[in-house]
């Protein structure tokens, strides 16, 4: 059986558009604070460098995990963040979490199946209508919890007309939620009180490997490069 080339086509572009999405590029001084099933994880990335950013792709299976962007340079005195506070966050969004990963499995499973599989234009409009369903039934909730997360209602207009229009986009929509809320202290500081003492060193000699690069690239910032010194030693202490 000769499938269309559009539709190959059209199927590669929903994948594409969803890893596209999904991907990160950090800068030198962020990592991922990412929550699993098996505790808490903090990653600086890939080697790959792109314009001064280090890639990072999530797991794409796994939309509904809690991941945060956070920056290792910028401390700042706010307090520190535990895994009983995020654990809270995400039970307030557990429908929205859920939602993401059903719209996974339609858009990413159910549409390409219909465009390359049955090619029955009825089971890909029935898809789509699937996927537009789930993606009201999330934001129906969101504006129930709307107070609760802080949400304005521009802020929650625009994402809804971004699923509705890209629906790879909405199985990401936990991803932007959590990148809305921030994470709100030193990822250093949650990194040694959370992590086994092997991830810890595999974390330090990252970052380390980060400071490195950035001040062989400015060596004429002498008040940056002190500054970087004081992030080494203070990294260096709190993850020993």
């Amino acid at each position: 059986m000769n499938v269309p080339e559009a539709e190959i086509l059209l199927a590669v572009a929903l994948v594409a558009l969803y890893l596209q999405d999904s991907a990160l590029l950090l800068h030198f001084d962020e990592v991922l604070v990412e929550g699993g099933g098996r505790g808490w994880r903090v990653s600086t990335g890939s080697g790959l460098e792109l314009q001064g950013r280090f890639l990072l792709v999530p797991n794409p299976l796994l939309p509904m995990r809690t991941r945060f962007r956070a920056s290792w340079l910028r401390a700042g005195t706010t307090p520190a963040e535990t895994a009983d506070s995020l654990a809270r966050y995400a039970r307030t969004l557990w429908p929205v979490r859920i939602g993401s990963a059903l719209t996974g499995v339609v858009v990413l499973g159910a549409m390409p199946y219909s465009l390359l599989g049955s090619r029955d234009p009825l089971q890909l409009l029935a898809a789509l209508a699937a996927a537009w369903l789930l993606i009201i039934a999330m934001f129906a909730c969101l504006a129930l919890r709307r107070a609760t997360l802080q949400l304005s209602r521009r802020q929650l207009g625009k994402l809804a007309l971004e699923s509705l229009l890209c629906p790879p986009h909405a199985i990401n929509l936990y991803r932007r939620l959590c990148a809305m809320r921030g994470f709100r202290s030193d990822p250093v500081a949650f990194a040694a009180t959370h992590l086994p003492a092997d991830a810890r060193r595999r974390l330090q000699t990252a970052i380390e490997a980060r400071l490195d690069l950035f001040a062989q690239a400015d060596e004429g910032a002498g008040g940056r490069i002190s500054g970087l010194a004081a992030a080494r030693a203070r990294i260096a202490g709190q993850l020993a």
